[in-house]
């Protein structure tokens, strides 16, 4: 499943981690799906912390943009709680899962994503769209931006 077009807020660093994300979500998808509970927990790791890594890379644009990343910033904390309460539910049952609820677990991993870059950032594209798409934030008294990278 490739992220669409229509997910693309604007910018190609967050554009990015969203695409790594969904990616991340369609590898635990399979796992969920072949019912491989051994490797769940890795792969929900990996999950929690790209997680982590594009919290820091939108917090950084915001703030090099002057957006207000309060409402944002609990909009990430309600995702990654969401992404760790249906890692709990799966690993509660063991690989034990009906074929009907391997595809509301996988369906709903993907909604959650899908709802956090469509409504939750809407008032981020806004401001991203007064940008170019490659916008990075610059270099802010002397601490290098985004993990070094720029």
């Amino acid at each position: 499943m490739l992220l669409p077009h229509e997910l693309s807020v604007g910018n190609s660093l967050i554009d990015s981690e969203h695409k790594k994300l969904h990616d991340i979500i369609n590898n635990i998808a399979g796992i969920i799906k072949a019912g491989e509970v051994a490797a769940l927990s890795d792969a929900f790791k990996l999950l929690e912390n790209s997680l982590r890594d594009y919290f820091v890379v939108e917090e950084n644009i915001a703030q090099a943009l002057n957006f207000d990343f309060t409402q944002h910033r609990l909009a990430h904390q309600h995702l990654l709680k969401e992404f760790q309460r249906i890692r709990d539910v799966l690993m509660a049952k063991n690989g034990m899962w009906p074929k009907s609820e391997k595809k509301g677990y996988i369906d709903c991993l993907m909604a959650c994503l899908t709802q956090h870059i469509e409504e939750d950032g809407r008032p981020l594209k806004a401001v991203l769209s007064t940008q170019f798409y490659d916008f990075k934030p610059a270099y802010a008294g002397g601490n290098i931006g985004l993990h070094g990278c720029f």
